[in-house]
């Protein structure tokens, strides 16, 4: 009790607050969001007790929404600023909204025992399928439901609710069941339980329905702000709730917003009123969309709402990546490129919704785990069931308005697919690398009956007829596809995502019946392009320390062995086998065979290397370090069935190969290497050397070393040159397959481009790639398979020239391990982010210059895989002079 107290007063003083509002950095929005959710349910029992007079409670409730209110206006970043939106939601001032009937409904199934997902209760069919509804999807109808239902709890007698509904709305049993969400697939059917100690609640609640579904508060909102709005505002507000029911009305709450934001955007101490108003056109813009008929939209329709539903929740400039989004849909949503539904206008479109959905993705998911942390906290020091937080951050996402955008591309994702002739696979979350080696055991079922469970022990992808979007992943699930649609938003979509598990649709019923038939085989999963491979796996288990291999794939694994260099650096000439590893290998293979390839404006950077050995002699120079390793790679060994102990050891372990301190020797044939590789460049050397030390680290990340352990490769016979080559500033970055993955075509070239430098492409970044296949011979046209939608470029640091320092280990390139991809490369000053404007973008707009560069690529991978005389992976990068740089080719595994 005493720590109850202690916390009212704190929420009484305003200290939470305060605090929450001073920061203004993401945990800071949370915190004020948290803190007013608490100070809500707080002041409700203070008062109740007694303990404090109704106007003190009052002032206090003034005081928290005005600071809340400035930093809503003012915070540094815009997700804060979103986060103490979120907090002044909650606030008094004003009637209710989207959020009070969300909350209302599970208000009254906690406070009455009523069974809510997975929490015991009373089992009311009726309500669980109401509150789904409510959840997802309010609109109008409720208000009659309600009425129906509070008929039913006076006489008992469930054919009553009926009776009612329709003679009162016309609504009958066949519209209830067609009102589908979430999991429920039968819609509202009932029947209910007869509970009459509802009656209070209901009747509460359907003042809430009337009084949001009547816009009643914008009425009270629109009242308090009125004297702080210019004339011409105040008659579009005025205009607007006269006319609520009308159709223009989406369009006119953006276009006040829009006007609205001088008044109250960056004003150091705006008038809280007009923010809380600004708040509430933002909650009914949402409402009106919820309500809406998506379904009987024609295409068109679909994507104009989309269009107002993204400017609606960019009007703040809380959102740059959906700011940029905007612009890229806008342009594509035209027919000045293509006829409007077109294969080429819907590829476009396409790639531009891809963006959207991107960037609305990454917002919310960043939302969703920054408001978690301190609702748990205030839960924990509130004494508060966990089970009633454990969502709570998915909770608040679901009731952002940016949910009316998921709901808008859910719509018209299919019809623009279908037109541009696009995969037929969705990924939501693209999950873990590690699943490319061993994803796990398939199982046939439905997600929803294997909740509670655990597959820790036997990792498992689970193919899932449906989704209600409601379930729990439960732990060792590693992929989730199905074959139904998956809104983006839904709580699944969310908890894979940051669980890490990959999420995907399929609606191709031939590629669901050929998954299906794989029931209980070890697979392996690969995205490809917009593509999902999922084949059989090489191994029998999971990477895990210990597992020492399968025999079989012991027998390919041949690792060739060091031949101990003395060395420090080595160039081309030096790339022998036993000193280097395969990329310096193929490097200098390209550059002494780069003439003979014909192709025109190409080159090869120049490169040198710290051959294999060079790490091992390094650490032998410092015996204080030497013997801090081995202490760390025994408590490694000792950890290997404790995954966090083990992932602690690890993480020791790199920090003292990152901690090394450069030999004597090794000083000066890196000062070389920079001034050949960077003649009159900044760079130093101990950039230099901290950049390979975290390449020689990544040898003990957990990835790599769980892929060891499981391939039965020992440590002491994995070994790692540096390889050191100048960041070349690419304006795109490529990759080409010789011989095409998907279908094993050698014939056709299977490409990626994305705008940047290749991270984007080599770290399975979201999002898609320029991606086509052609054949090589050039003949037949070539097969545009998506336009590029990564929103994030990585650019070499502007101003200064620099190294990038690349893993080349002797275990990359061999079937079975995936060795490549494994370890980092490291570039020794950090390279730039850009928010990529893909609606200026040529290689989206340019289809002459696009399909130029196209044929450049396939005729690059022709020439490369003739003169290696089998199928080749290349990587490159395109210059902003249109030179091409080939950085890498290996044969295709």
């Amino acid at each position: 009790e005493g720590r109850d107290r202690e916390f009212v007063r704190a929420v009484l003083s305003g200290e939470g607050a305060a605090e929450g509002c001073e920061d203004g950095g993401g945990g800071g929005g949370g915190r004020g969001a948290g803190g007013a959710e608490a100070e809500r349910g707080a002041a409700a029992a203070v008062d109740a007790g007694g303990n404090y007079q109704g106007k003190e409670m009052s002032y206090v409730q003034e005081a928290m929404a005005g600071m809340v209110a400035d930093a809503a206006a003012n915070a540094e970043d815009g997700l804060s600023r979103q986060m103490y939106r979120a907090a002044l939601a909650t606030l008094p001032r004003g009637g209710g909204n989207g959020d009070d009937i969300r909350m209302g409904i599970l208000q009254i199934m906690r406070e009455h025992g009523i069974k809510e997902g997975h929490r015991p209760g009373i089992d009311d069919p009726f309500i669980a399928q109401w509150h789904q509804k409510l959840h997802s999807n309010t609109t109008v109808d409720d208000i009659a439901i309600c009425k129906a239902y509070l008929h039913f709890l006076h006489t008992g007698n469930w054919e009553d609710f009926w009776t009612h509904i329709f003679d009162s709305s016309k609504l009958t049993r066949e519209d209830l069941a067609g009102m589908k969400a979430g999991w429920q697939t039968n819609g509202i059917i009932g029947p209910a339980c007869h509970l009459p100690q509802l009656i209070p609640s209901m009747k509460h609640f359907l003042w809430i329905l009337q009084t949001t579904h009547g816009g009643g508060s914008l009425d009270s909102a629109m009242k308090f702000a009125h004297g702080a709005l210019p004339g011409d505002l105040q008659w579009d507000v005025s205009d607007l709730l006269t006319n609520r029911d009308a159709w223009w009305v989406p369009g006119k709450i953006v276009t006040i917003r829009e006007k609205m934001l001088p008044v109250w955007k960056n004003d150091s101490h705006p008038n809280r009123d007009v923010v809380m108003l600004d708040v509430g056109l933002e909650k009914f813009f949402r409402q009106k969309v919820e309500g809406m008929d998506v379904e009987a939209m024609k295409g068109d329709d679909k994507l104009a709402v989309l269009d107002i539903a993204v400017a609606n929740c960019c009007v703040g400039g809380d959102f740059p990546r959906l700011t940029e989004a905007l612009a890229f849909l806008r342009r594509a949503n035209t027919a000045d490129h293509a006829e409007k539904w077109s294969k080429d206008w819907a590829q476009v479109i396409d790639a531009a919704l891809d963006t959207v959905a991107l960037g609305m993705e990454y917002d919310m998911d960043r939302l969703a785990s920054l408001t978690q942390h301190p609702a748990e906290a205030i839960a924990e020091f509130a004494k508060c069931d966990p089970a009633y937080i454990t969502n709570f951050g998915e909770e608040v996402v679901r009731g952002h308005s940016m949910f009316a955008v998921s709901k808008m591309i859910s719509a018209v994702r299919g019809e623009v697919r279908k037109a541009a002739g696009k995969s037929p696979w969705l990924l939501v979350s693209t999950g873990k690398a590690e699943l490319s080696l061993y994803a796990g055991a398939v199982k046939i079922g439905l997600l929803e009956e294997m909740q509670g469970e655990n597959f820790s022990a036997k990792p498992t992808v689970m193919l899932s007829e449906r989704l209600g979007g409601l379930e729990d992943i439960p732990p060792g699930i590693t992929a989730v596809i199905t074959s139904v649609s998956i809104d983006l938003l839904s709580h699944i979509a969310i908890r894979a995502r940051n669980q890490g598990v990959l999420l995907a649709a399929i609606t191709d019923e031939a590629i669901w019946k050929e998954l299906i038939e794989m029931d209980g085989t070890a697979v392996k999963l690969d995205v490809v392009g917009e593509e999902l491979v999922m084949e059989k796996s090489d191994l029998s288990g999971p990477p895990s320390a210990g597992s020492g291999g399968s025999a079989a794939l012991k027998e390919r694994l041949q690792l060739v062995k060091s031949a101990n260099s003395q060395d420090w650096i080595v160039g081309p000439p030096g790339y022998a086998t036993g000193i280097v590893g395969g990329k310096s290998s193929s490097l200098a293979t390209l550059g002494s065979k780069v003439d003979a390839l014909g192709i025109s404006d190409l080159r090869v950077p120049a490169s040198f290397a710290l051959p294999f050995g060079s790490f091992e002699r390094a650490l032998h120079s410092d015996s204080k370090k030497t013997e801090e390793f081995r202490i760390a790679f025994e408590a490694v060994s000792k950890a290997s069935s404790d995954r966090d102990g083990r992932r602690d050891a690890l993480a020791a372990l790199r920090e003292v190969v990152e901690g090394m301190e450069m030999p004597s020797d090794l000083r000066s044939h890196l000062e070389a290497t920079i001034a050949k590789l960077l003649p009159g460049g900044s760079l130093t050397v101990d950039e230099l050397y901290d950049a390979i030390k975290r390449v020689w680290a990544s040898k003990w990340t957990e990835r790599a070393y769980l892929s060891r352990e499981t391939c039965g490769v020992p440590d002491a016979d994995l070994h790692m040159a540096a390889l050191l080559m100048e960041l070349v500033p690419a304006q795109l970055a490529f990759v080409l397959h010789s011989a095409n993955p998907l279908n094993g075509d050698k014939s056709e070239v299977f490409g990626e481009v994305c705008v940047g430098l290749g991270e984007a492409l080599v770290g399975n970044e979201p999002g898609s790639a320029l991606c086509f296949t052609a054949k090589k011979d050039g003949s037949g046209p070539m097969d545009l398979r998506s336009l590029p939608s990564k929103p994030i470029g990585h650019y070499a640091p502007k101003g200064t020239a620099t190294i990038i320092a690349r893993s080349d280990s002797n275990g990359e390139d061999l079937e079975g391990f995936a060795g490549a991809g494994l370890y980092d490369s490291v570039t020794a000053h950090p390279t730039q982010e850009t928010i990529i404007n893909y609606a200026t973008e040529w290689l989206v707009w340019d289809r002459t210059r696009r399909e130029a560069l196209i044929k450049r690529l396939v005729a690059l991978a022709a020439a490369v895989e003739k003169e290696a005389g089998s199928p080749q992976d290349i990587e490159g990068a395109v210059l902003e002079d249109g030179t091409m740089v080939l950085l890498q080719s290996r044969a295709q595994v």
